[in-house]
């Protein structure tokens, strides 16, 4: 638990989850979608600090839009975050089926291809769109199933629910402890590992790398990991494209072997992991986590 945080606080938070449980048990995908549109317009009008981060995080990424123009995103990526945190709790009374029937997917030969290889796969993704729905049609859709790499909330109340949620249909989650014999594990078993490397890390273990043109320090684990296994990494994204709908996208495989040398250093093949990622967050920016302190060392220089 973080030192910041009261019992109180987690114990509001948690009661106001139970709340927005109880919704979702009452109202169609559509409903919710207008309540989650709401909330997230009356969040954007707050200010704060997560206010402050995101402008200043838009303003780096989009230098050439007018201030109304990163507005009218940052009233977006609300409104799409707080409707996604609606659809993930509806998304747990959901039978694999159900789920399957409302996402359309793309690129699945991708997978198949990675599969046959015999290394296991990863699948690199970010905080964009629907991970959540990523994550649990992925476990379905491999026979070794999916075990996801993940930082715990800093609400243990919430964590608990966040954790049976990726859980759902037998996935596994990876916490913060001997993640790379984890990993190994999985892949030898033939099944795939989720990990999204978008958020910021330390100077200390992290590789400053370019990001919407900005040195943004992030962990080489999967660059470590992939040179060492040979797995090849599928980059998967699913998009909210309606209430209660996805599209979930897999894109050709990257081999690590058919890099030359001096691209599978930890530097340079982080940098082309998070150059795949900016690619896809452009095509959909209101559905990326642009709350996250991403450019901290920019924004709060020491």
């Amino acid at each position: 638990m973080s030192k910041d945080r009261s019992a109180l606080r987690n114990r509001a938070e948690f009661a106001a989850f139970r709340m927005a449980r109880a919704l979702t048990w009452r109202l169609s995908p559509r409903a919710l979608a207008r309540v989650g549109g709401f909330l997230g317009t009356l969040f954007s009008l707050t200010g704060g600090r997560r206010q402050a981060i995101i402008d200043f995080n838009l303003q780096l990424a989009y230098p050439e839009w007018s201030a109304s123009q990163r507005s009218a995103l940052a009233r977006e990526v609300a409104r799409h975050f707080a409707r996604s945190a609606l659809d993930a709790i509806r998304i747990q009374r959901l039978q694999p089926g159900e789920l399957e029937a409302a996402v359309e997917i793309e690129g699945l030969e991708h997978v198949d291809g990675a599969v046959e290889l015999g290394r296991g796969v990863f699948f690199l993704t970010a905080h964009l769109g629907s991970w959540e729905v990523a994550a649990l049609i992925t476990g379905l859709k491999i026979e070794g199933g999916l075990a996801v790499v993940n930082r715990p909330l800093d609400n243990p109340y919430l964590e608990k629910e966040l954790d049976r949620l990726r859980k759902l249909y037998g996935n596994r989650v990876f916490g913060k402890r001997n993640i790379a014999r984890e990993m190994l594990r999985q892949l030898k078993t033939g099944g795939g590992v989720g990990i999204l490397i978008d958020q910021r890390v330390g100077e200390d273990v992290g590789v400053a790398v370019p990001f919407f043109g900005h040195p943004a320090w992030t962990h080489p684990v999967l660059a470590r990991a992939v040179r060492k296994t040979g797995a090849p990494v599928v980059p998967t994204f699913a998009i909210r494209q309606a209430p209660g709908r996805y599209a979930l996208r897999y894109e050709a495989p990257l081999l690590v072997e058919e890099l030359a040398a001096a691209e599978r250093e930890d530097e340079p093949l982080t940098a082309r992991f998070m150059a795949i990622l900016e690619e896809a967050i452009r095509k959909n920016p209101d559905q990326w986590l642009w709350y996250h302190d991403r450019w901290r060392h920019l924004r709060v220089p020491n």
